[in-house]
């Protein structure tokens, strides 16, 4: 397969995605349409050849696509895939960490937010992810700690956390309050 025909299909691919994802609304059911649209994206990505499909690129929109349909265990081994090629890319770590939250494996969550802060640190939207994985896992100090520092790079993270379920288990700490609250 030519260069230019294998980037025709990651870019078509990457359109599916994209488009796909604009119709999904949070943790409510995929639509119809957008479960099309990820479809065809994965048959974009099956008409590359092995070694492209197993690309960082590739493995990206690929975890995604699976992680929308909801084949968290699928997106989980496509986007490990683009972690170890393409370290640097902070949406890797965020789905990584989404999935692993998905089948329950908030430590490996964690750990994989981690790895993403390593890459790209001071990232605001990766500090949130770690507060409500610590939230979820009974860490209140590690949580606050990370929410504290997304607020302080951006404080459109103090509004999220009033909706944010994650951080029920720790809503009512003083620490959790004293952070989330603006003192004027």
């Amino acid at each position: 397969m030519n260069g230019h025909l294998r980037h025709l299909h990651l870019r078509h691919a990457a359109g599916y995605v994209e488009l796909g994802e604009l119709l999904v609304d949070g943790d409510a059911p995929v639509p119809g349409p957008a479960r099309r649209l990820f479809g065809r994206a994965l048959d974009e990505l099956q008409q590359l050849p092995e070694s492209s499909r197993s690309g960082p690129v590739a493995s990206l929109l690929e975890g995604r696509a699976l992680r929308n349909l909801g084949d968290w265990q699928g997106a989980i081994v496509a986007l490990r895939r683009a972690a170890d090629s393409a370290p640097e890319q902070m949406d890797v770590w965020l789905g990584l960490g989404w999935c692993y939250k998905r089948v329950g494996r908030l430590d490996d969550a964690i750990a994989a937010l981690r790895s993403g802060l390593e890459a790209a640190p001071g990232q605001p939207l990766i500090l949130y992810n770690l507060a409500c994985y610590h939230s979820l896992a009974g860490n209140v100090s590690a949580a606050v700690d990370h929410l504290t520092k997304a607020i302080s790079i951006d404080d459109q993270f103090r509004d999220l956390t009033g909706t944010e379920r994650d951080f029920d288990p720790i809503r009512s700490d003083p620490r959790f309050v004293a952070a989330t609250h603006v003192v004027v």
